[in-house]
This record gives C-alpha cells, sequence and structure tokens, in this order.
C-alpha cells in the first residue's frame, strides 16, 4: 500500500511513457510493462479515496483542493491516453483494455482491502494484548498492596 502522492506520481510516470511510446511510433503492446504500472497506480488511488484517511496536519480544505486538482489531472491524463489509444491503437483495443483495466484493479483493490483488514487485525491483537498485560500487572500490584500494604 502506498500513499496517494506516490500513486499519482506512479501515474502521471506511466501515462508520460504510454505516450513516448506512441509518439515514437511503436506498437502499443511494447506499453504493457506502463500500462499495468497505470492501473496500479489508478486502483492505490481508488483505495486512499476510499479509505478517506484525513492527515493530522493541514487544513481539511487545502486537503480537499489537492485532492480536486489530483483528480481532475488524472482525468485529463485519461482522456489523453485514451486518444493515444484511439489513434495509434487497433479498433476495440481501448475498450478491451479498460476492461482489463478494470478487472486488474478490482483484483489489486481486493489485494490491498485485504492488507487492510490484517493490519487492522494486528492493531487489535497488539493494543488488546498491552490491555491485558496492563491489566495483570495491575491485579498483581493491587493483591500486594492488600497483602503487605505496599504494592512493591
Amino acid at each position: 500500500m502506498i500513499d496517494p502522492v506516490s500513486a499519482f506520481a506512479m501515474l502521471t510516470s506511466a501515462h508520460n511513457a504510454i505516450s513516448k511510446i506512441c509518439k515514437m511510433g511503436k506498437d502499443l503492446s511494447s506499453a504493457t510493462k506502463f500500462v499495468t504500472q497505470y492501473a496500479k497506480a489508478e486502483a492505490e488511488l481508488g483505495f486512499a479515496k476510499e479509505q478517506k484517511k484525513k492527515g493530522i496536519f493541514g487544513s481539511v480544505m487545502d486537503q480537499a483542493i489537492e485532492k480536486h486538482f489530483q483528480e481532475e489531472e488524472q482525468a485529463r491524463l485519461k482522456s489523453e491516453l485514451r486518444t493515444l489509444f484511439l489513434l495509434h491503437g487497433s479498433v476495440g483495443q481501448w475498450e478491451r483494455l479498460q476492461a482489463t483495466i478494470a478487472q486488474a484493479r478490482a483484483e489489486h483493490r481486493k489485494q490491498l482491502q485485504e492488507k487492510q483488514r490484517i493490519q487492522d487485525r494486528n492493531t487489535l491483537i497488539v493494543v488488546c494484548t498491552v490491555l491485558v498485560i496492563a491489566g495483570i500487572g495491575s491485579i498483581i500490584l493491587f493483591a500486594n498492596y492488600l497483602k503487605y500494604g505496599t504494592p512493591f
């Protein structure tokens, strides 16, 4: 799981690489690695949007404005990529690619959700363990206080 800023940077770099490949006149099948990177970055951004975790620092207004402009830039990049595929790709390639990306994005989102679930479970286990140890320690100290008049 990566942060939204890194995911957006990965999305931009993948878009630039795909654009460069298209402008050089190469076949779009040589851009497979970058299309995969683009799909993963979109999935990361979508997952981050679902989580809606607000940072401790910075105002909510600043975060909302930044998020808006990132979404606008993402829409622009996707539109540009669509144009490139329509110009340089085969008939229906963009639609097939979108279906493949949607499937890859869904699988990646499931993986991210599973990682988040495991992380939440581990956090809960650690917190419960600390509380149990603190509770047992408190009981022992209280028993010593009752027995000897001093907890130590």
